[in-house]
């Protein structure tokens, strides 16, 4: 209710959407017709030659995620970090693991020691190995405003992934911002997304 009082609404369900002058109605083949219209949009036939070529020259790179690099960055996380990083998140949907923010948030922090919250993290950042459920997520389809919601080109997707992976970015964020700022590496005249 109080959402609608301020303006905001949930996203309708997608009850008809028709290509070609087919309908389709059911959960499974609107799922399935924004599936194949999203996949469209992002197919590899857009990209430029050039960035195919680019693209495939940086796939065969092998990427070097072990580092004996003793920068601070490198360090593993605190405790403090993960609790900054909670107390600036906002509320979002929550992604396939169920985890929600509100969980972390309120936690106490022999829990979040204790649960190896910071340790998965830090394995994590040390390793360079993702756990496969954060490359897991919800699809939902938002209709663009003003236009025709039968057409599945009218929506734009968006991913609800994990809240432990969002987490995760903030303190990884603030490390690499503070090294930038601190060596000075970022240009003066670079204003944008930076503190200040």
């Amino acid at each position: 209710m109080i959402n609608k009082i301020s303006g905001k609404r949930s996203p309708a369900e997608v009850k008809h959407l028709q290509v070609d002058g087919k309908d389709f109605t059911t959960v499974g083949d609107c799922a399935d017709t924004l599936a194949e219209s999203f996949s469209e949009i992002s197919a590899n036939k857009h990209y430029s030659s050039k960035f195919h070529s680019y693209k495939a020259y940086t796939k065969r790179q092998t990427l070097k995620f072990n580092s004996h690099n003793k920068e601070t960055y490198n360090t593993s996380f605190s405790l403090d970090e993960l609790l900054d990083a909670l107390s600036n998140s906002n509320d979002s949907a929550v992604g396939p693991d169920d985890i929600r923010y509100q969980m972390l948030k309120h936690l106490p922090s022999e829990v979040l020691i204790q649960s190896s919250i910071v340790n998965i993290l830090n394995d994590i950042w040390l390793t360079g190995n993702v756990p496969s459920s954060w490359r897991q997520s919800y699809v939902v389809p938002i209709p663009k405003p003003g236009k025709d919601t039968s057409n599945p080109t009218n929506y734009r997707p968006i991913a609800l992934t994990s809240c432990v992976c969002k987490v995760m970015e903030p303190v990884v964020n603030s490390r690499l911002v503070w090294y930038l700022e601190r060596k000075k590496i970022i240009i003066l005249t670079h204003s944008g997304f930076r503190k200040g």
